[in-house]
């Protein structure tokens, strides 16, 4: 391929300077090269004193001292170009290598390249790099980019299989959206994805290069465990009015509270010293971040100004900036917002958003989070067989569907020794009611799920088929629709429930019943069947707290114990809709007069539908024979003829025996 002479040119300035050596800094690459391509200083040269912050940023990791950099702060303060696209560009044009660029999917690959990278190369002098065909030339899918001077950009997701990760090396790695890639909350993060893009360095050792920058999510998230394992440095100012080094936070941002308007929030709104309590000004504000310096973790700064002090023992730089270095805003504008926050309707999304995007700190758990297990563990809780496989080791298939006015959601499980359960299959059917009307069309939806459950489910490794032996119906919603449709069913496997506990709305309260009779046909672990008169069916009534603990007791067993429940093969993402139902509620307990300490379950989000109907099946599961524990069956008491069918209880029942003995005698 003929070079243009400008191309040319450029490629022979690069293996000069690589021959040479002569690589510049960090922040003098960023200064001399990046032109901003967008916002309000568009086509400016990139400049650390907009964002001082930068400056301590790129002096850091040009000292040499690690090499891994972690990067978290504010939204909309230049983090992605400093943070993620600097380092990404230096790599490729300035030390002219390979660099991996992590993203939480290859769906975000195009975007990024479009949107973020593209258009930074295209204000530079090295748009004349770019290539002329392959990756990257005329737009669509991107995989990987050879740049003229021998660099490539090749991406990589935390999606797929590990064989879109394994057999390509380099010395750099810059992932962007860290926490996206991330397993929170798992034990270890040996597997993870962000570790394995990171192992595509191990060849290079110590002169590896990763950076990783993200805004910071919780505090079991990837960035902020980093962070604080890290240097878990912190940017000092110098007051203006005391002389101290200090470092506001959130509470330091004043004069907002007691305001009548969001504008008097903004006219009011200063940070004050933590120090010596003198607020500062704007512009004092300002001078305070260009005198500024990074304190790691360990270090002091001593009266004459010095930091002193030894480094953390570790290969992690740890580097947060906050709403107080984040020159971009006014601190008006940010009293302004947190006016706004505390006045919003919706408190606790509003408190997360000014947590993690405007003062860099980690959301707080809210009420769904504080429940036993966190909906992306149990998404990494599957099996190696795929949706709808029955496992070669199954001995009983039970289901349930939860019913609603346009969707019912369903769960399929197969169980195995112990009370192993599998989840094997489980969607959402919705309900024509706008055009059919309510009756009819769950009629209609019973149908089409009694359907796809009549052939039953292939057993791996295997030519047969395993059948459902029951299928519990939500009857508390058009219970008279479940009843018909149930009577109508041949095989009887389909029987209505309904849920008691202390969290139903109109606050039923499971009862155990003492005994069978002409009313309690069977009693279960945490269930009873009813004989109901009219219709003449079997209504199961079920003790939902009891079974909801005890779907979470099987969701937070280890997964290679008996008793654990897992589900079918998939990505995590593909069941985070099912793991947040089965989260969507807490369990709590309370002193109740009369009944003591009683467990209950609160419900902190809307959607729980899919966790309803799984702990349906699971006592559909009991009710077929599944056990977690081996344990004799309790006897049921003896019927005493048709006379026994008007008792209710064991007084009754020895009562009537003794008046049939009578009349026998007699």
């Amino acid at each position: 391929m003929r070079l243009s002479p400008n191309t040319e040119q450029e490629l022979n300035w690069f293996l000069k300077r690589s021959r040479a050596s002569q690589v510049r800094s960090l922040r003098e690459f960023a200064e001399a090269e990046i032109v901003i391509p967008d916002g309000p200083y568009e086509g400016r040269k990139f400049r650390c004193h907009r964002q001082p912050y930068t400056g301590l940023w790129f002096d850091a990791i040009d000292s040499g001292s690690w090499n891994r950099f972690v990067a978290t702060g504010p939204t909309q303060s230049g983090k992605t170009l400093a943070c993620f696209l600097v380092p990404l560009l230096y790599h490729l044009f300035e030390v002219g290598e390979t660099v991996i660029c992590g993203l939480p999917d290859m769906d975000m690959a195009s975007d990024k390249w479009r949107e973020d990278i593209l258009p930074i190369i295209e204000k530079s002098r090295y748009r004349n790099l770019m290539p002329s065909k392959g990756g990257g030339s005329r737009g669509g899918k991107v995989e990987a980019i050879q740049f003229l001077n021998g660099a490539t950009l090749k991406f990589m997701s935390g999606g797929g299989g590990d064989k879109s990760r394994a057999g390509f090396t380099s010395r750099v790695v810059v992932i962007t959206e860290t926490d996206g890639m991330d397993t929170p909350g798992a034990s270890s993060r040996e597997s993870d994805k962000v570790t394995q893009l990171e192992a595509r360095t191990r060849a290079y050792g110590s002169r590896k290069r990763i950076y990783l920058e993200c805004t910071v999510s919780t505090q079991q998230g990837r960035t902020w465990q980093e962070y604080q394992n890290g240097t878990s440095s912190k940017i000092i100012l110098p007051c203006p009015h005391c002389g101290e080094w200090v470092s506001p936070e959130r509470e330091h941002l004043t004069g907002w509270r007691d305001t009548e308007s969001q504008v008097a929030a903004k006219d009011r709104g200063q940070f004050q010293c933590p120090a010596c309590s003198e607020r500062w000004s704007d512009t004092e504000r300002v001078q305070a971040n260009s005198d500024s310096r990074l304190l790691h973790a360990g270090q002091t700064i001593d009266e004459q100004g010095a930091v002193v002090g030894d480094l953390k023992q570790t290969e992690t730089l740890g580097f947060r900036w906050s709403a107080v270095n984040n020159l971009f805003l006014e601190s008006g504008e940010i009293a302004a917002d947190e006016w706004r926050a505390s006045r919003s309707a919706d408190e606790e999304s509003t408190e997360r958003e000014m947590r993690q995007f405007v003062w860099c700190l980690p959301v707080l758990p809210s009420r769904w989070e504080e429940t036993a297990i966190r909906a992306e563990e149990i998404t990494h809780r599957v099996v190696r067989w795929s949706q709808g496989v029955v496992p070669p080791e199954t001995q009983h298939l039970t289901a349930a569907i939860d019913l609603g006015k346009y969707l019912c959601h369903w769960v399929v499980v197969a169980w195995q020794n112990k009370a192993t359960g599998q989840i094997v299959d489980y969607g959402r059917i919705e309900v024509a009611s706008p055009e059919l009307g309510v009756e009819k069309a769950l009629t209609v939806t019973l149908r089409e799920f009694a359907e796809m459950l009549e052939n039953g489910y292939p057993i791996a490794e295997s030519e047969h088929r395993k059948q459902v032996e029951a299928v519990w119906v939500d009857a508390g919603y058009m219970a008279e629709v479940v009843y018909t449709f149930c009577l109508k069913q041949e095989g009887k496997i389909f029987y209505p429930s309904v849920g008691r506990g202390a969290s139903q709305q109109r606050q039923q309260w499971y009862n155990r019943p003492t005994s069978t009779g002409s009313v309690v046909k069977k009693i279960g672990e945490g269930y009873h069947m009813n004989r109901l008169r009219s219709p003449r069916i079997d209504l199961l009534e079920v003790n939902a707290d009891h079974w909801k603990t005890w779907v979470h007791q099987r969701l937070t067993t280890p997964v290679d114990e008996t008793g654990s429940m897992m589900m079918f093969q998939g990505a995590p993402h593909e069941h985070l809709a099912l793991a947040k139902h089965l989260t969507a509620e807490r369990k709590t307990e309370e002193f109740i007069s009369g009944k003591g300490v009683v467990t209950k379950w609160e419900r902190v989000r809307k959607n729980n539908h899919w966790f309803d109907a799984l702990y349906n099946a699971c006592a559909a599961g009991h009710y077929v024979g599944v056990r977690l524990l081996d344990q004799p069956q309790p006897k049921q008491p003896q019927q005493w003829g048709k006379l026994s069918t008007l008792a209710t209880n064991k007084h009754q029942q020895r009562s009537m025996k003794e008046r049939w003995n009578d009349m026998r005698e007699r």
